[in-house]
């Protein structure tokens, strides 16, 4: 077995749900960066002194890939390119937001309000809850789009002087992609293996215009598809590295289910809208934002559908008659 190089691991100040995002400067035959932090001035600076403690300068990377289109995951990426002549990799299944940000952006705005109009909220938090939407999904614009190359499932990248499986796993969002080394057990799990639950964001179903994912149910097909690797080592897009991926999986499933039980005794009370079960079981947290309470509430509301426990109608959620 080849001589296992441990990646470097860069925290860029995040300061939403986490304090932080994960950057990888991995060494070898070509000096690898997976995923590029969240933009801002400040930000960039502690990028790169935070490489220059590592012994590297940005021109010194070779090769940048990317796990998704997160913000908080491709924000530097213009700067990044801007001083070094690195490859970049990334999901064939994302190209429009590197090619067309513009474009991207204003869809997934246009649908987030859609959904959110849909969810029972009183007016005048719905206008709150626009507004931030409005202001946080900011889009940057990509030049020297003839350094990028895509990757597909099944794919393989090299990092590390080592061959790494790419795996499309859905749930935290439909382009989430991981990098698994089967032989040494470890792998970069991004924002789908997390020391805490991933959030299941709603977007659009890219295979079904106008509706959106079913989030949750994704995530749960993932982690089973991910618990037969019996992964050690794991890379998170936040957090510290871990071990044992299948503890931590069952972890989340145990929290998962209990929580989907409360959902569910939300709705049997007569909460019927995801506004209102929101506001009981994550009262804790300020709305807006609260996207996360809000997405994993729908996400246990798709689960109970999918158990067929309650049913949709006019006025929400309610039991089966």
């Amino acid at each position: 077995m080849k001589k296992i190089i441990e990646p470097i691991r860069i925290e860029i100040p995040l300061g939403i749900m986490f304090q932080s995002v994960n950057c990888y400067l991995i060494p070898g035959k070509q000096l690898t960066l997976i995923d590029c932090g969240l933009y801002s001035e400040s930000n960039w600076e502690i990028f790169q002194k935070k490489i220059k403690e590592h012994g590297y300068q940005v021109a010194d990377i070779e090769q940048i890939i990317i796990t998704h289109e997160h913000r908080d995951h491709i924000g530097l990426l213009p700067e990044i390119m801007a001083n070094c002549n690195a490859i970049v990799r990334v999901p064939k299944m994302i190209k429009e937001w590197f090619s067309q940000p513009g474009k991207k952006n204003k869809e997934e705005i246009d649908f987030t309000k859609k959904l959110f109009n849909s969810l029972g909220f009183p007016k005048d938090i719905l206008k709150e809850v626009f507004q931030y939407i409005e202001e946080v999904k900011g889009n940057r614009k990509f030049t020297n789009l003839d350094r990028f190359e895509f990757f597909e499932e099944g794919d393989y990248l090299e990092m590390g002087n080592t061959q790494w499986e790419i795996l499309n796993t859905p749930g935290h969002c439909p382009s989430q992609f991981v990098f698994l080394q089967k032989e040494q057990k470890r792998i970069f799990g991004s924002d789908m293996l997390l020391p805490i639950a991933p959030m299941p964001i709603k977007v659009e179903n890219p295979n079904e215009k106008g509706q959106p994912v079913k989030g949750l149910v994704d995530l749960l097909n993932s982690f089973e598809r991910l618990r037969v690797f019996d992964i050690q080592t794991i890379y998170p897009g936040h957090g510290p590295v871990f071990n044992d991926a299948n503890a931590m999986i069952d972890k989340q499933l145990a929290r998962m289910k209990m929580r989907k039980e409360e959902c569910y005794d939300c709705i049997k009370s007569g909460l019927n809208t995801p506004y209102h079960i929101n506001r009981k079981m994550y009262s804790f947290q300020k709305m807006p934002p609260d996207f996360s309470g809000m997405f994993m509430v729908l996400g246990y509301i798709d689960l109970l559908l999918q158990e067929e426990k309650i049913v949709k109608n006019k006025e929400g959620f309610s039991l089966p008659i």
